[in-house]
Order: structure tokens, then sequence, then C-alpha cells
């Protein structure tokens, strides 16, 4: 069962996505593309194909069995393997043929990468909507800027917005690059050569990764994890973007400041002990995720040094961490989405305090800035609704 802290700080979609019977779905969707691999090339007959796909069903596990055997052998898959084939006994030696533990893994953990990274696209994309509608209607809305912490010269808070839209952009478009080159199917078999295979290696990994929907890497990557320290990468600075909004949301929402307010909602923002205090909420979780996400980044940093042809501890290190970081992901850019959809903007509060430092005009420059973000914006948009380009995998 997920600690209360996850599920306060993670989204519901990415609770399923993570969830332990949609990884051990994942892995045997992967077996069941196996199969159908190994049909293909004459490992076993095509009329056996479809009885294992059909066995291929998590929700006929217990569960609670299968995380016990699995701490036991060191890995899930070997009572998995071993369910699937008693599920199955006039056809058991057909199961998991051409495959080892790790590609199992692996490309169950792609899949359900895939999907989780369309969950946090949609949050990106409702941001970037939000952050450009304010940019553009607060174009000309004045406030103070501050750096360091103080009263610096005028702005306005449209280009506060045009700076949080390009920066979401930026996310968006690093995270479906890091997809593109990590979210590939892993098979390599015991030790990452295919040795069942005599002939028609490429015909087999051609169709596994057909079956699921996923380009195959030109050779198996069981101990080349850059691609995905990469990604985990992305995912972190995107979800670092939203922290630093959250933080400018949060100070701007001072009683002092009060000049903006995350969206209202009952029981949202409230203190134990102190009626009077409106907290920001949403802020405060966007910033906190963007403070784990470091600690998750640095874990499969240092899991991308693993030994020969299998890593004895990173590589089960990288499966431990990944839920956990997009779990947190989803909580933070949730939370921000959220804000940015609802934002209260309050201008008379930022022209009182831009009053109080003596009168200057607005450079120029700032309209110009905004326009550009706001047409490199739109021209993104276009290329997404003409399919030029796909935020997911680009």
């Amino acid at each position: 069962m997920m600690l209360l802290a996850e599920q306060i700080s993670s989204t519901t979609n990415m609770q399923r996505v993570f969830s332990a019977r949609a990884s051990v779905q994942a892995m045997l969707d992967v077996e069941a593309a196996l199969a159908v691999a190994g049909a293909a090339v004459g490992l076993l007959p095509l009329n056996v194909v479809s009885t294992i796909k059909s066995a291929c069903n998590a929700d006929e596990i217990d569960m609670t069995k299968l995380a016990h055997d699995g701490a036991l052998t060191g890995t899930v898959v070997i009572p998995l393997v071993q369910w699937l084939k008693e599920a199955l006994p006039a056809h058991a030696k057909y199961v998991h043929v051409g495959g080892t533990s790790q590609d199992i893994i692996d490309t169950g953990l792609v899949l359900q990468l895939r999907n989780g990274i369309v969950l946090l696209q949609v949050d990106l994309a409702t941001m970037a909507k939000a952050a450009a509608g304010l940019a553009g209607s607060h174009a000309k809305t004045p406030m103070l800027a501050r750096t360091l912490l103080q009263a610096a010269m005028p702005t306005t808070f449209g280009l506060k917005a045009a700076n949080w839209l390009v920066a979401i952009n930026d996310s968006r478009c690093a995270i479906a690059h890091a997809a593109h080159e990590a979210l590939l199917a892993q098979c390599g078999g015991a030790a990452g050569t295919l040795d069942v295979l005599q002939s028609d290696s490429v015909v087999f990994l051609d169709t596994f990764g057909a079956a699921l929907n996923l380009p195959v890497a030109v050779t198996p990557w069981h101990t080349r994890r850059a691609p995905l320290a990469r990604l985990a990468a992305a995912i972190a600075a995107a979800v670092g973007v939203v922290g630093k909004i959250g933080t400018d949301i949060a100070l701007m929402m001072q009683p002092e400041l009060a000049e903006v307010s995350e969206p209202a909602a009952p029981g949202r923002g409230g203190s134990s002990a102190m009626a009077h205090k409106r907290n920001p909420t949403l802020s405060i979780a966007a910033r906190a995720a963007a403070t784990r996400m470091p600690g998750f980044v640095a874990t499969l940093l240092a899991a991308a040094d693993q030994e020969h042809e299998r890593a004895a501890g990173a590589w089960q290190a990288e499966a431990a961490t990944w839920p956990s970081l997009m779990l947190c992901a989803s909580g933070g850019l949730a939370a921000m989405a959220e804000v940015l959809a609802g934002l209260e903007v309050f201008p008379a509060a930022m022209a009182k305090h831009l009053a109080l430092r003596p009168a200057q005009s607005l450079p120029p420059a700032i309209g110009e800035f905004i326009s550009r973000a706001l047409q490199d914006h739109k021209n993104l948009e276009i290329e997404l609704s003409a399919g030029l380009i796909n935020l997911f995998l680009m």
C-alpha cells in the first residue's frame, strides 16, 4: 500500500500508472510481446501466442505473494514467470523464450514511463496555456521587479508570466527529446547477445518493439543507462521550473504584498492554529517537489556506473527510484497547473508598491520580450496541432 505522504504529494492518475498491479501488468505485456516476437522467428508455434497473451493478466496474481517471492529471488520476474508457466502447463516451455529478467523489468518500466510522461506533458501544456494568457492580458500591468529580494526597477506582470511561459515550453521540449532517446524496448537475452537466436535477430527485435509500439535500440542497453539519467534530469528540471514559479507566487502572495493569490477552494490554505492565515498550499507543494527531485536524479546518475553486461545493485536502485521520481513530479506539476489556471492578479497592489519608488517609464523591450514569448508559444502550438512535432516523442 502506498505511503500516506506519497498519496498526498502525487496525483491519482500517476499513482495508477505506478501501482504494484500496473507494474506487474506492464511486465506481463512485455512477456506477451516476447511470445509474439518468438513466433515470428519460429521459436514457438503461432497458435500458442494468443493463449500466452490471454494469460498475461495481472488481476489474477496474488500481489502479496509475488512481492514476497520476488524479495527472496532478488527479482520479481522469476516468480512472475513461474506463475505464468503454472497458468499455462501445456505451453510452459514457450513462456519467457528469448528474454531475461532485465528485459522484462526495463521494458515494463519504459511502458510505465511512457504513460507517466503523457500525464506530465498534459499538466505542462495546461501551465503553458495559462502562462500565455497571463502574459497577454497583463502585458502592460506595471509592477516592481525585485532582485536579491529587494526593490529594483519597473517591469510588468506580463513579462514575469512570459518568462514562466518560456521556461515551461523549454521543459516540454526537453522532456520530449529525452523521452525519444530513452524510451526504447529492451531485449538482449541472458547476456545482451540474444543467444537463443541463430538468425533473424532483426525480425525478432522489430516484432518485439512493434508489439509494444516502442522503437528498438541499436544494441541492448542493459548497462547503458545515460539516456534514462538524461530523461530524469529533464523531468527534474521541469519540476525545478514549477518550484521557481511557486516561489514567486508564494512571495507575491504574502499579506504585505498581496499582489496575487492562488485559486480558492474549500479547506485549502488554512492553518490548524491561526484562523486568519491563507497559506499558498499549491505553491508549497510545487516547491517541495522541486526540493526532492535532485535526490532522485543523483541516484540515477550514480546508477549509470554499471559493471560489465549486468549491474549488481545500480540497476536495482534505478528501478526503485523511478516510481518515486514520477509520483513526486506529478504532484508538483499538477499543483502548479492548478495555480496558473486560476491565479488571481491584483494590479492595484502592484501599482501601489511600484509607486513607492521614483517614477520611471517602462522600457520598450518589455513589450518586445512578451511578444516574442507569445509568438514562440503560438508557433509551438501550431506545430503540435499540425502534427509537425510530437511533444511526447519529438
